[in-house]
């Protein structure tokens, strides 16, 4: 059996709570598959962290202590203000790639796992990312046999679990892009946010896809470049999921995580509410899971 875990920013937590009623119900893990904050979620997982673990870490880790940023304002405005004024075309295109230089998060993510590649996990992974220079879909796998073929994708079997983690959590325009190689890479979410179809190609008999992704429901909480950018980005990655999630996946489990969007910072003191959105969402689902699965 394989799981899928969708992008969702800080509503990624609510993976943990999927996660934990899967296992209280005996339902085998047996291959899994991350973008964005759901890579983060699927590497812990894969190396071996428990669901109790992932609770204790998630709720030890400060979000605003991770967050630096890359540009230095007094002197960038100082710098791009007559740039702006007599072009603004140029002032656009002074910007850096991303806000956030992610150091601090690689730091992080390099405890996590050490030396750790995609080889060396206790059941298979697949972590997704997507290269912008080429517009391919990057794949970091576990190497297996069975391989099928995905259209416009790339594979790499011996990538550092934090390298890949970091990949796919690199939002445009939010984080500076993860150079690896000749790509330039960015969130896999841009191209595929409920990675069903690596684990397809992996060979899983039945998949399970954990969606996080835009439900098509109006936001009107929308006030700044930020919001535009992320909105349009879950509109995209929308239609790439339906399609998806109906050709790969036996059940999708959707967490209704309310109002929570990714600029609100309150999250971390709402994990337990997130993490039992994940867990009713999954009881929710578990007649059909189970009446799927061992039919």
């Amino acid at each position: 059996m394989g799981l899928a875990l969708s992008g969702g920013s800080l509503r990624g937590v609510s993976h943990i709570g999927v996660l934990k009623v899967l296992e209280e119900n005996r339902i085998p893990i047996d291959m899994i598959a991350g973008t964005s904050s759901g890579a983060i979620v699927a590497a812990l997982y894969a190396s071996g962290y428990t669901v109790a673990e992932m609770r204790t870490l998630v709720k030890s880790v400060s979000l605003p202590e991770l967050i630096d940023i890359h540009i230095k304002m007094p002197g960038f405005m100082k710098k791009e203000v007559k740039s702006f004024v007599h072009d603004q075309l140029r002032f656009i295109s002074s910007l850096p790639m991303g806000l956030i230089s992610g150091v601090k998060i690689d730091r992080l993510f390099t405890g996590l796992w050490q030396n750790r590649t995609v080889k060396d996990t206790v059941i298979p992974l697949a972590i997704t990312a997507v290269d912008v220079y080429s517009g391919d879909t990057v794949f970091f796998v576990t190497p297996l046999n069975n391989r099928r073929k995905i259209e416009n994708a790339r594979y790499y079997i011996q990538t550092m679990i934090a390298d890949a983690v970091r990949a796919s959590i690199s939002i445009p325009g939010i984080f500076l892009p993860k150079e690896y190689g000749d790509m330039l890479l960015v969130d896999g979410a841009v191209k595929n946010n409920l990675p069903t179809d690596i684990l397809h190609q992996m060979g899983a008999d039945f998949i399970i896809g954990v969606d996080l992704g835009y439900d098509g429901r109006p936001n009107h909480d929308i006030h700044s470049m930020t919001d535009i950018l992320m909105q349009c980005i879950q509109i995209m990655g929308r239609e790439v999921t339906l399609l998806k999630s109906k050709e790969y996946a036996h059940v999708i489990i959707r967490p209704d995580t309310g109002s929570l969007n990714h600029s609100d910072l309150s999250a971390e003191q709402r994990i337990d509410e997130l993490i039992l959105c994940g867990e009713q969402a999954a009881k929710n689902k578990l007649s059909e899971l189970q009446s799927k699965l061992f039919m």
